[in-house]
C-alpha cells in the first residue's frame, strides 16, 4: 500500500465568528492514494508546528491499528458480550478481556525474529 502525503499549516474556519479570534493554526494532512489525481483523505491535527511529515503520517495511520485491536477484542475475546448491570461486573469483564488481549499480543510478538525491537516504544515528537 503506497500513498503520497502533503502537510501544511491552516487556520480552521469551523466555529468562526466575525470579529472574534479564530482557532490556532493546525496541520492539514492530505493523502493521495496511488492512481488518484486528487487527495482522497485528509486530517486536521493539533500536533506542534515542529512536527515532521513522517510523524504526522504515523499518527494519522495509528487509527488503523486501534480499530484492528478493537475488532479483535470484540470478535475473538468477547468484549461486547457483557450483559450485567453493575459497574463492578463490567469492570471485571473489561479487565479480563484486556489482559487476554495483552497476553495474545505478546504471544504473537514472541514468534517474530526481532521480538525485543518490536517491544521498543515508537518515537513521537515532544
Amino acid at each position: 500500500m503506497t500513498s503520497r502525503f502533503s502537510a501544511l499549516r491552516v487556520r480552521p474556519a469551523h466555529g468562526y465568528r466575525h470579529g472574534e479570534p479564530g482557532e490556532e493554526p493546525q496541520w492539514l494532512l492530505l493523502e493521495w492514494l496511488q492512481g488518484h489525481a486528487r487527495p482522497t483523505r485528509c486530517w486536521l491535527s493539533t500536533l506542534p508546528p515542529t512536527t515532521d511529515l513522517a510523524a504526522l503520517v504515523r499518527m494519522a495511520k495509528v487509527r488503523w491499528w486501534i480499530e484492528q485491536g478493537y475488532q479483535q477484542l470484540k470478535d475473538e475475546l468477547g468484549l461486547d458480550h457483557y450483559e450485567g448491570r453493575g459497574w463492578q461486573g463490567w469492570h471485571h469483564h473489561i479487565t479480563l478481556t484486556m489482559m487476554a488481549f495483552a497476553f495474545l499480543s505478546l504471544e504473537r510478538l514472541h514468534r517474530k525474529k526481532n521480538f525485543w525491537t518490536a517491544l521498543a516504544p515508537p518515537h513521537y515528537p515532544a
